[in-house]
């Protein structure tokens, strides 16, 4: 009887230890395909030579300075400075800092020890916060360039952040399938919510504060309300005719909420209606590389779309037409894009390791 008892304890150790080492493996492989699947991407980047027949826009200025790809770029309130979070090949892992009418760089925020995968102003304040796969996120001071906070709650890469309007809190997504909320006056977390099955690659902040968007890995978008973190709604996926076939790379609100827009490592831009989760626009065939970053404009009647075929566009949301290109000067495939405050000109940083300004 007692060998008996003694087998059957070995055996349950035995499967038990079994699942936990399967579990432990199948993290570790899904987490070797998304990092295959993101170099087979940039791999794969080719420049799209067919017939461009919308307007091109005109270059006004360069912003140089970095050693390695430009994954985000975002301008400061007032319209006077531009952000970039920099960093992957050449190690360059930091957040450079431009004043847009001279193109001087006026700082340089070194300190992470992976790449830089995006860099946020803080309103109300003279500080910057950027979030980086070294699984941490920081809060600098612009004027002296040094650390203020070091935010570290995260098991996993940090791949995205963004700043509530108030500027008191910020909230991350991580590979951990996790997004945070941060008390930016301490620096301490508030909160850390299981979001989706896979990485949160884009997070963003409702004008008003009311929302949180992710997108993910996964496929979809969530809304979630921003005070209680409760989930709201999902849209795309895969049990829907309507949703991303590939990872949601970026992700943004409209100015009055009312529409959400996503884009994906299957090449295209959607557009969202919040209420319904009705698909207002699809960009299939236009673009031929995944779209990295999306954006509205500040009057929130254009979108803006920057992809991995050395392109950025520009649509009109009433008619659904593209009206502008935005390509040239030997440009790469385009990590970050943004419209100014008065929307008169849009900057793009691209995987050439150049910020650049541009008027349509």
């Amino acid at each position: 009887m007692r060998s008996l008892l003694l087998k059957f304890i070995v055996g349950i150790v035995f499967i038990c230890t079994a699942f936990i080492f399967a579990g432990t493996l199948s993290a570790q492989e899904n987490a070797e395909q998304e990092d295959a699947a993101e170099a087979k991407s940039i791999a794969d980047e080719k420049a799209d030579e067919s017939i461009v027949m919308s307007p091109r826009a005109k270059l006004i200025r360069r912003y140089e300075g970095s050693k390695s790809p430009v994954n985000s770029i975002v301008f400061s309130a007032d319209g006077k400075q531009l952000l970039a979070a920099t960093g992957g090949p050449e190690n360059d892992n930091s957040a450079y800092l431009w004043d847009v009418e001279s193109g001087k760089l006026l700082q340089k925020f070194s300190g992470h020890t992976a790449r830089v995968n995006q860099a946020a102003f803080i309103p109300n304040s003279n500080r910057i916060i950027t979030a980086s796969d070294d699984k941490t996120l920081l809060v600098w001071n612009i004027e002296d360039g040094k650390q203020v906070f070091k935010l570290a709650e995260h098991l996993e890469q940090v791949k995205c952040v963004a700043v509530h309007p108030s500027g008191k809190f910020a909230v991350s997504g991580s590979r951990d399938c996790t997004f945070t909320r941060w008390n930016l006056d301490t620096g301490k977390a508030t909160g850390m919510k299981s979001a989706h099955k896979s990485t949160v690659m884009s997070i963003a902040y409702s004008k008003d504060g009311k929302f949180i968007l992710t997108g993910s890995r996964d496929m979809t978008l969530r809304l979630w309300d921003a005070e209680s973190a409760k989930w709201l709604e999902e849209y795309g996926g895969k049990s829907t005719d309507d949703g991303h076939r590939g990872s949601v790379l970026s992700v943004a609100i409209s100015p009055n909420s009312r529409m959400l827009l996503s884009g994906s490592a299957d090449k295209t831009l959607r557009l969202w209606e919040t209420k319904t989760g009705n698909q207002l626009l699809c960009t299939w065939s236009t673009i031929k590389q995944p779209v990295y970053v999306v954006s509205f404009s500040p009057d929130g009647r254009k979108i803006l779309a920057g992809s991995g075929d050395f392109q950025a566009r520009v649509w009109d949301i009433k008619t659904g037409e593209e009206e502008l290109r935005i390509r040239g000067d030997g440009m790469q495939s385009v990590l970050g894009a943004a419209f100014s405050p008065d929307g008169k000109t849009i900057a793009t940083g691209s995987r050439d390791k150049i910020v650049r300004l541009w008027s349509p």
